[in-house]
């Protein structure tokens, strides 16, 4: 004889009707395609009665009694869904019966499409190639290879830190005039340009000249007690060539 069922058993028999596979794209995608969330919600649970209940038409009605809106709402959400290319009504024809039906086809293109459109753009050559000259000078004022630590040293100034290229350059040339060619050191000088405002080479130079004399600039890597004087002799390194 058939027992009534707990309410634990009726939840747990709800929950094995399954689920619904819906295109995660819509949900990043809706708004820029000029979807509203009701208008989602509708494209949703069509899919739900075709693909659940094999109702492949649902009424106004029917769709009413799932939704906090209006039956005119969503008579205006189908309409404009249809005509601006997201949802179609199919004709079919099954022993000799006519009936219709809604298709999402052309949902599933545009999102392909917006897909597409989020593809990444193609690596900009001119910045691949300013990174390769600016690793290329730093070899070359180092005299020797980078270390892979030195090269991601490098790259986290220009993409994290978004000190300008220029400025990189000036305080390479600062720190090999200090006799101190260290990513460490320049890091120094950039992160006190970057205190003081400095953005340009030629700032960096005026910064320099006032108090490089006075000895409180870019405090060496060796420690306080070992005597360090701390003077510096000037050097016009903002005009000098790469």
């Amino acid at each position: 004889m058939d027992r009534k069922m707990s309410p634990h058993s009726a939840l747990v028999d709800v929950l094995q009707q399954g689920s619904t596979a819906f295109p995660v794209v819509l949900f990043k995608e809706y708004k820029r395609l000029g979807l509203n969330e009701g208008q989602v919600i509708l494209l949703l649970h069509i899919i739900v009665f075709r693909e659940k209940e094999e109702v492949p038409f649902p009424t106004v009605n029917q769709l009413e009694e799932r939704m906090s809106v209006s039956a005119d709402q969503i008579v205006q959400w189908l309409q404009t869904l249809v005509q601006n290319g997201f949802l179609s009504i199919e004709e079919t024809v099954e022993g000799g019966i006519r009936s219709e039906q809604y298709s999402i086809s052309p949902l599933l293109q545009q999102l392909a499409a917006a897909c597409l459109d989020r593809e990444p753009e193609e690596p900009d050559d001119s910045v691949e190639e300013a990174y390769e000259n600016l690793f290329q000078l730093f070899e070359r004022e180092f005299g020797r290879p980078l270390s892979p630590m030195e090269c991601e040293t490098l790259t986290q100034w220009l993409d994290e830190d978004k000190h300008p290229e220029p400025l990189i350059v000036a305080a390479l040339r600062e720190a090999v005039f200090c006799g101190k060619p260290s990513c460490r050191y320049i890091d120094r000088i950039l992160l006190e340009w970057q205190r003081n405002g400095v953005q340009t080479p030629e700032e960096a130079a005026e910064f320099s000249r006032k108090f490089r004399t006075k000895g409180i600039l870019y405090q060496s890597e060796r420690s306080a007690g070992e005597g360090e004087t701390g003077e510096f002799s000037l050097y016009n390194w903002v005009n000098q060539s790469p």
